[in-house]
């Protein structure tokens, strides 16, 4: 393809939010995205529909009276577990994603530092564990950044407590650190807020110059954040409308290389213990899938190999 003008197109919000636990990151999520969608409403733009991809143990749902969204409250935060819902969301034409909370894919249940490990306990080092997981990983983050719907991702933030003296008095406060994540994640979003814990919200990077700059706060954001990130996501030229997608090899590649692994590590299970511990990991497909009907004849067959291999020694 020849080099061509840039021309500035109308954008998908990618809004990252950092924060320390009770600092309403959830609610702010809520807030902004609720208000977008009325602007979003307004133009006659869309519905506005929310979805919210939970793995708080259901922290969204205590706003249940404050907000109208659907949500899907994950029980492990593979990040393919991330990328599944994000597809899902995006067919079911949700306009705005929110996911609550994105630590989650790297330092949760199955997340990509738990697979790691678990990769480096089954024998292996540290960087052919790292080879199975950073491409799994890179998928959620091709997932977010090239989704059709706008994109809101919480992220809790390392605590530390610091002394200060003011007056000729101490204190001891709690400050956030960097987000809990992949170093690096912050630069993949548009806007990045750092959200304390009297609910402000300070913007850490942009991208969206001229009409939010660094160091700009919003006090508990919502309205005020909205009108004016809003004017930044309309501005512009219409974006290019192509009659049929193109594959997301990269996203597939990884479902594909993930699948297969976890197949694998059913057939190199030595006992019936270790079938069940490898069936139930973190490349587990969907239920409803063909990977997942493929899933279970393979474990049934792995199950009867393991079966005649002991009766053979009795």
């Amino acid at each position: 393809m020849a080099f061509q003008k840039a021309t500035k197109i109308k954008a998908k919000l990618r809004l990252g939010l950092c924060g320390l636990a009770g600092s309403g990151k959830t609610f702010s999520a809520l807030m902004i995205a609720t208000e977008l969608a009325k602007l979003y409403r307004a133009d006659g733009r869309g519905e506005g529909r929310i979805a919210v991809i939970d793995s708080e143990r259901g922290s969204a749902s205590l706003y249940a009276d404050k907000f109208d969204f659907d949500v899907c409250e994950l029980d492990s935060f593979s990040p393919l577990a991330y990328v599944d819902k994000i597809r899902e969301a995006e067919s079911a034409g949700y306009d705005w994603i929110i996911i609550d909370s994105l630590t989650h894919a790297w330092a949760g249940k199955d997340g990509a530092l738990d697979q790691k490990d678990q990769a480096a306990d089954r024998g292996g080092n540290s960087w052919t564990a790292w080879r199975n997981v950073t491409p799994k990983h890179n998928a959620l983050v091709d997932a977010m950044l090239g989704s059709k719907s706008h994109v809101i991702a919480t992220l809790r933030q390392k605590m530390e407590y610091v002394q200060e003296t003011e007056g000729g008095k101490t204190t001891i406060k709690k400050i956030g650190l960097a987000p809990i994540q992949r170093e690096g994640m912050d630069y993949e979003f548009t806007l990045v807020g750092d959200v304390d814990l009297s609910h402000s919200m300070k913007i850490a990077k942009t991208r969206c110059h001229e009409y939010i700059d660094v160091g700009d706060q919003f006090e508990k954001p919502g309205e005020n954040f909205a009108r004016r990130i809003y004017g930044w996501l309309m501005s512009g030229a219409d974006a290019p409308v192509r009659a049929v997608a193109a594959p997301d090899t990269t996203i597939t590649a990884a479902l594909d290389s993930a699948f297969e692994s976890y197949l694998d590590d059913m057939s190199k299970a030595a006992s019936l213990a270790d079938l069940d511990r490898a069936a139930t990991g973190p490349g587990k497909p969907v239920k409803g899938t063909p990977q997942h009907t493929r899933a279970a004849e393979h474990y049934n067959a792995c199950k009867a190999k393991l079966a005649a291999q002991a009766q053979g020694a009795a």
